[in-house]
């Protein structure tokens, strides 16, 4: 292979990212993630690890178990079901490793009120959204302004917006970038089923905010063909998830993604921790309709909507 550049180096490490979120509960190795990138088991391995810090399948236990921390706070499944999710054979299986990551058994962390990284993350996206200079109203963060829509099974095809060092403070820097980019690709090729979306693959409350990846792309509805097909051939370079469709709750507030997001995440919290309603997994995210309006969508589970 001849050398590669550090823009391609990164990249491939970018892609591994993703392929472990989109395969979270599926079992995988390392060598299907460098087969599908079509590069040597040995080259994918060096460059994850010297891009994103850490080896490859470090990331992606600690990415299994943070999503799973995630799913303890906010979902309504039992430890077993939350072990299926993050790809975990056994129950026990994943006790053991949650301990040994967290120096708490499942059962202890759910019992914890404010995380630490909770505490940290929010403060920091607090002051940088403070500087934008608008004010958050609380009473727009209510169940009772909510709405209760199902959404289809759906493919994200997105770009990372920021990971590392500052992610909030870059996501804001670099959105309206994004949003001008995802807007043509929807005018250009008449994609109105497709939303523009921005969130996190992380799970807010237990990810280091320094390791937190923030991403910008368009949601599209699986039974979508002709678009999946013109997306694939123009923009190859974009990553995709498989983002679940079901019950969502959608909250819809007259203020930018930005000054969001940090009532948002409250809102989530503080309604899951009073039994209000209880998440089916961590992919909420925040519709960028304009510069000044935005809805938010929260997955619930059946029992709850």
């Amino acid at each position: 292979m001849s050398t590669l550049t550090k823009e391609q180096l990164e990249n491939f490490a970018l892609q591994g990212l993703s392929y472990a979120d989109d395969h979270v509960s599926d079992p995988f190795n390392i060598k299907d993630v460098s087969e599908r990138l079509g590069i040597s088991y040995s080259y994918f391995y060096h460059s994850f690890t010297d891009c994103m810090g850490e080896p490859f399948w470090h990331y992606v236990k600690r990415h299994r178990l943070e999503l799973g921390a995630g799913l303890l706070r906010h979902s309504g499944y039992n430890i077993g079901e939350i072990s299926d999710l993050c790809g975990y054979a056994t129950t026990a299986a994943f006790s053991k490793a949650f301990k040994l990551h967290f120096n708490e058994n499942p059962k202890e962390f759910r019992r914890i009120k404010i995380l630490p990284n909770e505490k940290r993350t929010l403060q920091i996206a607090e002051s940088i959204t403070a500087a934008l200079g608008n004010n958050l109203l609380g009473d727009l963060f209510n169940y009772e302004r909510c709405e209760k829509v199902k959404l289809p099974d759906s493919i994200l095809y997105y770009s990372f917006i920021s990971r590392g060092q500052d992610p909030v403070a870059e996501m804001i820097a670099r959105m309206n970038q994004y949003k001008s980019l995802f807007n043509k690709v929807l005018t250009l090729y008449n994609l109105p089923p497709s939303k523009i979306i921005t969130g996190t693959l992380d799970a807010v409350p237990v990810t280091d905010y320094e390791k937190l990846s923030m991403f910008a792309g368009l949601l599209v509805p699986v039974n979508e063909i002709t678009t999946h097909l013109l997306l694939d051939q123009h923009f190859p370079y974009l990553m995709k998830k498989r983002i679940s469709g079901g019950n969502y709750l959608k909250l819809p507030v007259p203020i930018d993604f930005a000054t969001a997001g940090v009532p948002m995440y409250n809102f989530i919290s503080m309604s899951c921790k009073e039994g209000i309603f209880k998440m089916s997994g961590n992919h909420f995210f925040i519709s960028l309709n304009t510069d000044n309006y935005s809805e938010i969508f929260i997955p619930l589970l059946k029992k709850h909507y």
